[in-house]
């Protein structure tokens, strides 16, 4: 038995933390709620005990037999009801999701004689959730397990229609830019705002819940245009549970010296992770709980000097100090390094004979959540939390990477600071030895590095404080508020040329966010009402200039800036087999620090001068949504949804006006570039039953049209083109404009208690095979001469389409007697090898030939040594067009084995 101070210290502490400081939390809750009656009259009954096993959660009926459990943690339970003369029944594996309400209904017999027993049935989760509003998949940890390639969350997300993969290799959900997809963690804003992605690792097989919404997200969710990635880990129980995990990993590797893929080879890529959770060793084993996940992820890819080896660890407390107050911690730590390969720069070098000099990244992240919530009574819960987050990547030259670039050798500046060394001309192809094959052709050799330096760091905190009132069976109301204060750090050099560019920064911007939300629940429809305020505040001075040729030092402050959006969604049955919803929603998203705080003192003597703009005002989507979802028979379900998105005040760089024509090219970024994506997804289930065979096929149409795929497109346009001189004053297809995605899953699963057999002999039992199969149309691009220039329309071009099908095996061994589980598995990416190409030379649009470089012509009369250099020559230029990241990853294979205890 704990003593009584320390178990009072362990009570109180975390409490006056929680009472003194707190942070922004979204949704890691659902609702259960249902209806008890008598089986045999069909009369409601009054007064039953409806509880959660497991926990001190429960309520009793009301005057209609009916109940509500509110604040109950994502993930599976068994719930059992209870009255003064009737049996005892229990439903097991409920499932709660997040944000949304778990029907549970009883029909109860009377006792007629009292032999204690339980009568337990498996519950019947919903086949239709008529509480959706939204478009919103959902992947419980069970899915997780069974799925391939799960590596990252973004290979799980693009299982869903309508998610793409741009060239850039970042996600676009219908027709947004990338960056426009906000990450939750357990509750928790995850967000980079640099680069406005997650901020941190965030392990799949750690999960009790993925999801991702991609319209109709309510008022609680800000800072997204395209969609809410919600990630919430697994709730420790009153028993303990745990998993080892380790595989190893083969693929084909790239050899940059005959640029052809190797056979099957062991690269290196192994994991090793563990999960663990139970009841907190001396408090109360029904209420006091934790759960602890960590990581090591060792993960090359097929691309020589490319991959990434990363420590991750996750653990969170929940304790119940008094019957009406839950407090939580979560303490998450992420560090990884790595390196990353680039067959060709922006000015077209090449490190592929000189892997050495390529740059290595380090990156650092922790996020610290303190949460309280306090049940006034069985309707109202008052809920406050804090946390801090801190993210940082820093990228460098290997051999420098513990050198600030101040130092490096090189280095020097002028008596007036300005810089006159030589790392350009050293490293930089300042020196061409064009008798050298390689050099001619554009490779680097000897020790030439790419001299570019970049520290980024971001820390914030928050405090969130929200009110949930169930004010009755039919209205569920919830406010809150968030108040957010960053402190960002900029650090960036870059010589390439003479001048090279480079900034330094740091910005503590102020956010404050206020939301009010009242979801409706009849049996006819349910309402999601809610509206939304953001306030931000840069809090930093900046250099104005009104042209390229301004020379004045006038600095002006940012200016604040604020937003209404309103957000509204219903769901309403058409019969007892379909469901129709629709919502509408206007969403605002700050844009990137990046473009915000670029170049704040004005510098326009560097190399193509960029400036930042801290005035841009938050890019803004207007959304709607219409959607049928039906059973087509016991068995058999199709969702259909259709959608149009209107996004304006996108980031985009134009051209500072001068009114001199010898004045330089500088440029700014501003908020003129817009967008239009609307589509239909169609997915078709077969749900899972007594079968063996589970199945589904999604497919998604959708058209993105806009004036700009990203905010540097002007910019690169203005530098490289002669035609492309000002924006584009007409819609075009965007990058990401992929018309056609289709994913199947095909799951196949034998329980260990499976009776059958096959040629007079037992079929074998407790295994199970998945395959993911994926097919996209051809992405867009721009067709240009061999300079670059435009040849008809922007994105006229389309590159072929790609599929890929992924497999996963795995085998289940029961071992003793206390339900202990090995499980060997086995699976592949890219089972079937397609080199898809998922990128092209625009000019030639072939992802090996780009028809620029130089040829030597072997003649008669030609010596040995002129023969043997043209043939260098060639195939250095062979060799230099044939960049391996125009064709997606090779197969890659997993062996691992599991354990469940």
């Amino acid at each position: 038995m704990i003593k009584q101070p320390l178990k009072l210290i362990l009570y109180i502490v975390p409490l006056l933390i929680l009472l003194l400081t707190s942070q922004t939390k979204a949704g890691v809750t659902g609702k259960v709620s249902g209806i008890v009656l008598d089986a045999k009259f069909g009369e409601p009954i009054v007064g039953a005990t409806v509880r959660i096993l497991g926990s001190n959660i429960a309520t009793q009926t009301d005057m209609d037999g009916e109940y509500f459990i509110i604040n109950v943690p994502s993930g599976k339970y068994d719930v059992s009801v209870t009255s003064v003369g009737f049996e005892t029944v229990t439903k097991l594996d409920v499932r709660v999701l997040v944000d949304l309400t778990t029907p549970v209904d009883f029909e109860i017999k009377v006792k007629t004689i009292d032999i204690g027993a339980n009568v337990e049935v498996f519950a019947q989760n919903p086949i239709i959730q008529k509480d959706l509003t939204a478009s919103k998949v959902i992947f419980t940890s069970d899915q997780l397990q069974q799925l391939p390639n799960i590596i990252t969350v973004q290979s799980v997300l693009t299982n869903y229609p309508s998610v793409v993969i741009g060239r850039d290799e970042d996600l676009h959900v219908r027709g947004g830019r990338s960056g426009q997809v906000s990450y939750y963690f357990d509750g928790f804003s995850i967000q980079d705002p640099f680069v406005a992605n997650s901020g941190i690792r965030i392990m799949p097989n750690a999960l009790e819940e993925l999801s991702l919404t991609s319209g109709g997200y309510t008022a609680e969710y800000g800072e997204a245009l395209s969609g809410v990635v919600s990630a919430v880990t697994r709730e420790g129980g009153s028993e303990y549970k745990g998993t080892v995990k380790m595989y190893e990993g083969m693929t084909h590797s790239y050899n940059v010296n005959s640029g052809e893929w190797s056979d099957l080879n062991r690269n290196g890529n192994k994991s090793a992770s563990l999960l663990l959770s139970g009841p907190i060793p001396m408090l109360n084993n029904k209420t006091d709980h934790f759960s602890f996940a960590g990581e090591y992820l060792n993960a090359p890819t097929s691309l020589p000097n490319n991959g990434i080896a990363s420590y991750t660890g996750t653990a969170k407390f929940s304790i119940q100090p008094t019957p009406k107050i839950r407090l939580i911690s979560n303490l998450t730590y992420y560090k990884a390094g790595g390196e990353v390969y680039d067959h060709r720069d922006v000015n077209g070098v090449s490190y592929s004979m000189n892997l050495d000099g390529l740059p290595s990244f380090k990156k650092e992240a922790y996020l610290i959540g303190l949460s309280g919530n306090y049940h006034l009574n069985e309707k109202v819960i008052i809920s406050t939390r804090f946390n801090h987050f801190y993210t940082m990547t820093k990228t460098a030259p290997e051999h420098l990477f513990n050198t600030y670039w101040k130092d490096w050798e090189g280095y020097s500046e002028d008596s007036n600071g300005v810089y006159n060394g030589t790392i350009d001309d050293n490293n930089y192809r300042g020196n061409v030895d064009y008798t050298n094959p390689m050099e001619l052709i554009g490779f680097t050799t000897g020790n030439d590095y790419d001299p570019t330096f970049r520290l980024r760091e971001s820390k914030y905190n928050a405090l969130h404080m929200s009110i949930v009132n169930q004010a009755n069976k039919n209205h569920q109301l919830k406010a809150g508020f968030e108040y957010r204060t960053y402190d960002i750090k900029w650090d960036f050099k870059q010589f390439y040329n003479s001048q090279p560019y480079g900034e330094k920064y740091d910005s503590k911007p102020i956010y404050l966010s206020m939301f009010l939300q009242d979801k409706i629940e009849y049996d006819f429809y349910v309402f999601n009402i809610g509206l939304r305020y953001d306030y931000r505040n840069d809090d930093i001075k900046y250099r104005f200039l009104s042209s390229p040729d301004d020379t004045s030092s006038v600095y002006k402050q940012a200016e604040s800036v604020s937003n209404i959006s309103p957000r509204f969604g219903v769901s309403f049955p058409i019969s007892d087999i379909s469901v129709m919803h629709f919502n509408y929603g206007i969403y605002y998203q700050v844009p990137r620090f990046t473009y915000m705080y670029t170049n704040l003192e004005g510098d326009t003597q560097s190399g193509f001068p960029l400036l930042g703009n801290p005035n841009l005002k938050p890019e803004r989507t207007t959304s709607y949504e219409v959607g049928l979802n039906h059973l087509l028979s016991e068995n058999l379900r199709i969702d259909v949804t259709a959608y149009q998105k209107d996004i304006v005040d996108l980031v985009t760089t134009r051209l500072l006006p001068s009114n001199k024509a010898t004045s330089a090219v500088v440029t700014t970024f501003l908020n003129e570039d817009y967008g239009a994506a609307k589509g239909i997804d169609v997915q078709i289930e077969k749900l899972p039953g007594k079968g063996l065979l589970n199945a589904s096929i999604s497919y998604g149409y959708m058209i993105a049209n806009g004036n700009g795929s990203s905010a540097y497109d002007p910019y690169y346009s203005f530098l490289t083109s002669t035609i492309d001189t000002i924006a584009p004053v007409s819609e075009f297809p965007l990058d990401f404009d992929q018309r056609h995605t289709l994913t199947a899953v095909l799951d196949f699963r034998v329980p260990a208690k499976y009776k059958a057999q096959m040629f007079g002999l037992q079929f074998p039992t407790n295994w199970g095979v998945g395959f993911v199969g994926n097919y996209g149309s051809g992405l867009p691009y721009t067709i240009t001469d061999r300079n670059g220039n435009r040849i008809g329309e922007r994105n006229s071009g389309r590159l072929p389409a790609n599929y890929t099908v992924d497999m996963k095996f795995i085998k289940h061994f029961n071992v003793g007697k206390n339900n202990y589980k090995l499980s060997f598995f086995f699976e592949v990416d890219n089972l079937f090898d397609k080199r898809n190409i998922i990128d092209v030379y625009t000019n030639t649009g072939r992802p090996d030939y780009d028809g620029r470089g130089p040829t030597a012509t072997i003649t008669s009369g030609m010596t040995q040594e002129e023969i043997d250099y043209a043939n260098s020559v060639n195939r250095y230029n062979r060799l230099y067009d044939k960049d391996p990241t125009n064709y997606s990853r090779p197969r890659t294979l997993r062996t691992g084995l599991e354990f469940n205890f």
